[in-house]
Parts: structure tokens; C-alpha cells; sequence
């Protein structure tokens, strides 16, 4: 059993709620395998205020990093000292590192998602069609990484007008034209909105484990084949958006491709050496019995 001393490094999960984490497994069992003195741990935060106080006093505590997670990747960024493109760009921050510098915010779950998308389907996305759910910061991190690497258009569908205009306006300022937004009010997508996008990926925490398990904001039935269809969730590892998906023929792909690579981009940020995506593949696999 691992002992923390007087000389262990610590890195810290800022988030609320965080019940249902899986990234202290992921970190801390690379942190065995590599002999590493670092501890990884989840720290839930009632309020921004407490955000604040727990950054203050990271250096007191020997945190030498964060992730951060719902509801603060965006709001943490006036806390902070600087940040990394990575999360200057999409307007929101999922990795904290302190330099000399002070607290830098990085983003990480973009290109983590990316990866895992490639990695998994390994298609072009020139002339493709990104239908988005959701417009929190998951959701900026996955829009820029996708334009980035070349999709053609971007329809967000999200309930709350004025963050779905926040963040459609901040891809104009680097994507003129390739994006555009449309109200959920509370319902599912409607099937037409479906039907003309060639990717859907839910950034919300609709069909989470523990939040709004066994839910989806996309009807059964406005599915067609062929189409790849995503989750940033992990847990369950298939979301009833995935399973009613699968059953209409689409490609589809989880949260925890996305989970894995943007902790490995994470550790490579924190410690400068790289960290073990297959041992937290294999540990995913594990956890959930497949």
C-alpha cells in the first residue's frame, strides 16, 4: 500500500460533483507501476470561492498540478496566471500547472478526444457535419479540436441561448462561418437536426452514472446508419445514447478513449515524461469487466 511522506508530490481533481471519478484510479496506478512518490486525489469544491482558496494554497500542500472538471473549467481561467493556447482558444481549462511562472491552465480534453476518435474510426473530416449537444466546457474543448483538424461545420444544440452564443462567438473569432447553434428547449434533438449530421457527440452529462443514468437527448429512432455517434461520458461505458445508436447502425465510441488520452497529455504536463495509455486502457477494462 502506497504511504504518502513528507516528500510526495501531489496532484488534485477540483470538481463537484466527483463521485463517479475515475482519474485518481487511472494516475495512481500508473503512479505504482512507475515507482512515482506522487498521489492523486479528488477534492470536491462546494463553491467558486473555495476554488479560489484551494489554488492559493496549493504550493503550501506540495500540489504541484490540477485537473479541473465540472462545474469550473471555465470559471477557473480568471483565477489563474496565464494559460496554454490549448485553453486560451476554447475559453475553458482542464489542466493546471504551477511553473514559476504561477498557475498555468492548459486544456487537454480536446485533443484527448480527438484521439480517441481517430484512433477509433481513422476517418477524414473534410466535408463532414459535427452535431454538438451541450455548450460547457467539454463541449468548447471537443468544437475547437474538430475544426482544427478540418471539420466543415458545427451545429450545437443546447438549451441555454447565451452559452450557446458565447461559445458560437468565439468560434467566429478563429472559424468565420463554420458555426452555428439551436435550442433544445428541453427537448430531444429533433430528428431532422439528426439527420443532416454525419458525427454527434453528447458534451453533457446527460446519461452519467449517478446523474441522468438511462437518459438521452436523442430519440431512438432519428438515428441512421453509418453515422458516428459519441459520448464524453464513461461511466457507464455505454450511455443509452450508444446503445440506442448501436442498434441503428451507427459507429459508436465512449468517454473513456477521451478519459485516458487527456490524462496521459495531463501527466506529460505535470512530470515531462510520459505516462502508460495501455496500463490505463487495460485498467478501464478492468474496472468495468470487459
Amino acid at each position: 500500500m502506497f504511504c504518502p511522506n513528507v516528500d510526495t508530490r501531489f496532484i488534485a481533481l477540483y470538481g463537484n460533483p466527483l463521485k463517479q471519478t475515475l482519474s485518481p484510479l487511472l494516475h495512481n496506478t500508473v503512479f505504482e507501476s512507475k515507482n512515482m512518490n506522487n498521489l492523486y486525489y479528488p477534492l470536491e469544491i462546494p463553491s467558486f470561492e473555495d476554488l479560489s482558496k484551494a489554488l492559493k494554497t496549493m504550493h503550501i500542500f506540495n500540489v504541484i498540478g490540477a485537473n479541473v472538471t465540472m462545474p469550473y473549467k471555465e470559471k477557473i481561467i480568471e483565477l489563474l496566471d496565464g494559460l496554454d493556447k490549448s485553453a486560451e482558444q476554447c475559453g475553458a481549462v482542464n489542466t493546471v500547472v504551477t511553473t514559476e511562472k504561477g498557475l498555468i491552465g492548459y486544456n487537454t480534453d480536446g485533443m484527448g478526444f480527438l484521439n480517441s476518435f481517430m484512433e477509433e474510426f481513422n476517418v477524414s473530416l473534410e466535408g463532414k457535419t459535427l452535431l454538438l449537444i451541450g455548450a460547457g466546457g467539454a463541449a468548447k474543448a471537443v468544437v475547437f479540436a474538430f475544426l482544427n483538424a478540418g471539420i466543415s461545420k458545427v451545429i450545437v444544440y443546447n438549451n441555454s441561448q447565451t452559452r450557446a452564443m458565447s461559445l458560437v462567438e468565439r468560434v467566429e473569432k478563429f472559424f468565420p462561418g463554420k458555426c452555428e447553434w439551436k435550442p433544445l428547449n428541453n427537448k430531444p434533438v429533433p430528428p431532422e437536426g439528426i439527420a443532416e449530421a454525419d458525427i454527434i457527440i453528447n458534451a453533457t452529462k446527460v446519461g452519467m452514472k449517478g446523474e441522468a443514468e438511462g437518459q438521452s437527448l436523442v430519440l431512438p429512432d432519428s438515428f441512421r446508419p453509418g453515422q458516428f455517434v459519441c459520448d464524453v461520458v464513461y461511466n457507464p461505458p455505454e450511455t443509452k445514447l450508444l446503445a440506442d445508436a448501436k442498434k441503428a447502425g451507427c459507429k459508436t465510441l465512449s468517454g473513456d478513449g477521451m478519459l485516458v488520452y487527456q490524462a496521459a497529455a495531463a501527466f506529460k504536463l505535470w512530470f515531462g515524461v510520459d505516462s502508460d495509455v495501455e496500463l490505463m486502457k487495460r485498467t478501464l477494462r478492468n474496472y468495468f469487466g470487459f
